[in-house]
């Protein structure tokens, strides 16, 4: 079972194309159509219109899922945070998987997706790319509309930056125990993407670590770094089977390519 949790900004078209896009992929069960609303913050009234616009002309042409309209304020961290981590605690509850739409939304409120998203094992995040990247861009480089809107665009005043907060935990290490097993969980990593992303048994992973023989005492050590790993979202291990395959993630994939190339740095 699949929920999309949709942050509804300035596009209707992309927030469409992905829902529907997700609808045939997966079957979705529940659609959460978030949209701004932010009290009488006059300098949020532009976004807060076309954010609600949006999110109502979605949920008439999507209500063959029976969209959840949900107002919040994706302007404050803790109206947003509570407003997603509601939802997703709900659905972890009942087994459920999400997908976060970061489209449209403001980049506050992108980063808290991303940050829950990290917390949240049954969640993930997607975005709807443009098909024109620079539609909005007025002119063309060199021409005078194009240089005025530039300036104008770059000029803008801003407000004070806010930090985002976030959990403890990180993928780094905190102490020198954690730095060597770390050390070893990385070379295992860069080992796995060097052979194609994939070890078809514990077996091969000592073998690529130099050993001549795979005793029980070295099963056991390189089968807790792969636990540590799986813990991570790095790896996936076969289940089951006793001579159970190990491949990347497709984050761990891109993690693992990050190590290789900057190792070649």
């Amino acid at each position: 079972m699949t929920i999309i949790v949709c942050l509804v900004g300035t596009h209707y078209r992309r927030a469409f194309d992905g829902i529907r896009y997700w609808s045939r992929v997966h079957g979705i069960t529940r659609l959460y159509l978030l949209y701004s609303e932010t009290g009488e913050d006059p300098g949020t009234h532009v976004f807060n219109y076309m954010s609600k616009a949006n999110a109502l002309e979605l949920k008439e042409k999507l209500e063959i899922l029976d969209p959840v309209l949900v107002p919040y304020n994706p302007m404050d961290q803790r109206s947003a945070f509570r407003t997603i981590y509601r939802i997703l605690s709900q659905a972890r509850e009942v087994g459920e998987d999400v997908l976060i739409d970061i489209t449209s939304t403001t980049n506050l409120t992108m980063g808290i997706a991303l940050t829950l998203a990290l917390m949240f094992r049954n969640a993930r995040v997607y975005s709807v790319p443009s098909k024109n990247p620079a539609w909005y861009v007025e002119g063309r480089p060199g021409e005078p509309e194009f240089e005025e809107w530039f300036q104008r665009n770059r000029e803008q005043e801003s407000r004070t930056p806010i930090e985002l907060k976030l959990p403890g935990y990180r993928l780094e290490p905190s102490s020198k125990t954690e730095e060597r097993e770390w050390a070893r969980e990385k070379r295992l990593l860069v080992l796995l993407y060097e052979h194609g992303g994939r070890a078809d048994s514990i077996s091969d992973i000592i073998r690529w670590f130099g050993y001549g023989e795979a005793n029980s005492t070295l099963r056991n050590r390189f089968s807790r770094v792969v636990s540590r790993l799986e813990m991570k979202g790095l790896v996936v291990s076969e289940k089951g089977s006793k001579m159970k395959a190990i491949s990347l993630t497709d984050f761990g994939e891109i993690f693992a390519e990050a190590l290789v190339h900057g190792e070649a740095s």
